[in-house]
């Protein structure tokens, strides 16, 4: 047994030092993805490799945790609830890892798609317009890109605000209906006092309809 627990502590002491470098080479890696470059430098590939390799190295440590508790029914609950933690973790940075990579690759692909255009445009430019002319030109349509992606943003912005503020109205509505109905069921007979004032309110409504009734006709048949 005690074997088995010095096996565990050593092994989980392992996962520990690999969660801490992880965190800390996730967060250097994520400083690429604010300012990406059109080509992945030699720093961010090894960034790269080395969080793959650690995330994987974990996921067999955290298969190893899992072995001896299988193989030792009277573990403990701590043990337990250690490796379950140890789990989530490893899940948490591969989920961050290939955001943070997703994020590098969808921003390089629209640095290289905008300097594609830029070629494009100045080939089919220099024909007729000069070099400081070109230049020009080329950043008057890099703006142009820029102030489209703006204006599709405050677009999303504005949408996502509108939203927000519909359902907040409709939390309102709601929570005003609930408590009138909670008010409504604490005061004993309010139903009842309720009701009868709108029966009140359409015999009275009866009786003026009748009585204008009468005298509509009575100056009928009197004129």
């Amino acid at each position: 047994m005690s074997n088995g627990k010095g096996s565990f502590v050593t092994i989980r002491g392992q996962i520990i030092s690999l969660e801490s470098k992880t965190e800390s080479l996730l967060s250097r890696y994520s400083t690429f993805a604010q300012t990406t470059s059109s080509q992945a430098s030699q720093e961010e590939k090894s960034l790269d490799t080395q969080i793959e390799q650690k995330l994987f190295k974990r996921q067999e440590i955290v298969d190893s945790l899992n072995g001896i508790i299988e193989s030792n029914p009277n573990i403990s609950s701590s043990k337990l609830s250690q490796l379950q933690r140890h789990k989530e973790v490893l899940q948490d940075h591969w989920k961050n890892f290939r955001n943070i990579r997703s994020s590098i690759q969808q921003e390089r692909n629209r640095l290289n798609l905008l300097f594609s255009v830029k070629n494009d445009i100045a080939q089919h430019s220099n024909n007729n317009l000069t070099n400081e002319d070109e230049n020009e030109y080329i950043q008057n349509e890099s703006r142009r890109i820029d102030q489209s992606h703006n204006m599709m943003d405050r677009l999303i912005m504005q949408a996502v605000e509108t939203r927000e503020s519909f359902m907040n109205q409709s939390h309102l509505l709601h929570n005003a209906n609930n408590r009138i109905l909670q008010t409504l069921q604490r005061v004993p007979g309010l139903n009842q006092v309720i009701s009868k004032i709108n029966t009140r309110r359409k015999k009275n409504a009866v009786i003026l309809a009748t009585v204008t009734t009468l005298c509509i006709l009575f100056l009928f048949f009197t004129w």
